[in-house]
């Protein structure tokens, strides 16, 4: 097949050398020049090339232009819908973009919409807010005491690896079952809405779920020493009080992007491939 990619980070710079690793022909926009790929002229002569087109991971940040950290042209996405490609494929199209699509008959495939695909995202997050735990505080996590806000896909494996590295977990959720579900894997328990009381008693606190509960009652009840993450997207930490308390606090978002870009990209394509060839069997 050909491809177009598209914006994105390192991880669309991995999927380009992947799928070109597999006889497929490759060209990439707004990626800029990179070691045996070919960067086209313009959009319009990338897409009119291709059978299919690969957005970043997310799609955009504005719902206007495609997220692309590494060009410094702002690339469009409206000008991609009217040059009618036959197929997209991207990583979080929001609503709106998708009713386009369809009204336009492009077909496209959410690929961050696979099961398998977010879990493995996730274990990539996992692995990543540790590093950087450790490496920020620059001490260890065995013997600490963590709190993990939010028992989904990324709380459930960060969970599993601090216990693992011998760190005290805490998780939350604010479903009862979830709770028994906690702690019958081996965790303690607590309440998302009671993490406001306990927040002093943590070294780590790591934060996934996407709404605010890291506010000025959590951060001035925390413990002056702790390392506190937010790995949640628009979760509306205020990160302004959180200085105001002197706390140390780090926003960490798209973490396998950036630190993981080479196992990310793979996953991505593995998705892409897997779909192209069901599509055509």
């Amino acid at each position: 097949m050909r491809f177009a990619i598209i914006g994105g980070d390192l991880r669309q710079i991995i999927i380009a050398k992947n799928l070109k690793s597999k006889l497929n022909e490759v060209i990439t926009f707004g990626l800029g020049k990179n070691d045996g790929l070919i960067e086209a002229e313009s959009l319009a002569k990338a897409i009119n090339r291709s059978d299919a087109i690969i957005l970043p991971l997310p799609v955009s940040r504005d719902s206007i232009s495609v997220n692309a950290p590494l060009s410094d042209e702002k690339i469009i996405l409206q000008d991609i819908i009217d040059l009618k490609p036959r197929l997209i494929f991207g990583g979080i199209i929001f609503e709106d973009l998708e009713k386009v699509l369809k009204q336009e008959k492009i077909e496209f495939y959410d690929y961050y919409k696979s099961e398998a695909l977010t879990v493995k995202n996730a274990v990539l997050t996992a692995e990543a807010a540790i590093a950087i735990a450790i490496v920020e505080t620059k001490n260890a996590l065995f013997g600490s005491k963590s709190l993990v806000i939010g028992y989904g896909r990324i709380g459930k494996i960060l969970s599993r690896y601090l216990k693992a590295l011998g760190s005290d977990v805490t998780a939350t959720s604010r479903s009862r079952d979830c709770l028994a579900v906690i702690e019958s894997e081996g965790f303690k328990s607590l309440s998302t809405n009671r993490c406001r009381e306990f927040a002093n008693d943590f070294d780590y606190i790591f934060n996934t779920v996407p709404f605010p509960i890291m506010d000025d009652a959590f951060f001035s009840n925390c413990n002056k020493t702790a390392f506190i993450e937010d790995l949640a997207t628009d979760s509306g930490t205020d990160f302004e009080t959180a200085k105001k308390y002197g706390l140390n606090v780090m926003l960490c978002s798209s973490l396998p992007g950036r630190y993981s870009p080479k196992k990310a990209g793979t996953f991505i394509t593995e998705e892409i491939m897997n779909y192209c060839f069901n599509s055509r069997n």
